[in-house]
């Protein structure tokens, strides 16, 4: 790990990385307020359109969430810092989500009951499908006599 070289920052520099960093934060506000509904939607439609494929549409927006997330470079001034890093152990969010979820699962929810219902969302999905591939019944001609 090389170490960081003390240099100065002019007041300028520090109000226009202030100000830069502000509309990124507005950019980054945007692009995250579009994104919730727009995964809800493209998961619920994966869930409901593609049987083996269900993440296709949700996995999709997050691969461009991702290169949006390094277009905005909301952090990329971060290197200009010259203290240590803080030390975080390389835990993420998503590390604790699973931890809660483990838990609340193995107190709440036996493997038996999670089977059952994942079981049942299964089936239920599926009807929808096949509803939604279900060519619709043509209508009797009916004659003008």
């Amino acid at each position: 790990m090389s170490k960081k070289v003390a240099k100065t920052h002019s007041r300028s520099e520090v109000i226009r990385d202030t100000f830069v960093l502000q509309l990124k934060l507005i950019v980054d506000g945007f692009r995250d307020l579009l994104l919730m509904p727009a995964v809800f939607f493209a998961t619920v439609f994966g869930l409901i359109k593609h049987q083996k494929q269900p993440g296709r549409y949700m996995y999709r927006l997050l691969s461009y969430g991702k290169v949006s997330e390094k277009w905005i470079g909301l952090f990329d001034d971060a290197d200009k810092d010259i203290m240590s890093p803080i030390d975080v152990q390389e835990k993420k969010l998503d590390d604790l989500l699973k931890r809660a979820q483990t838990t609340l699962e193995s107190k709440y929810i036996d493997e038996q009951t999670k089977s059952k219902i994942l079981n049942k969302l299964d089936v239920v999905l599926d009807e929808i499908n096949h509803k939604m591939k279900a060519k619709p019944a043509e209508k009797p001609k009916t004659t003008n006599s």
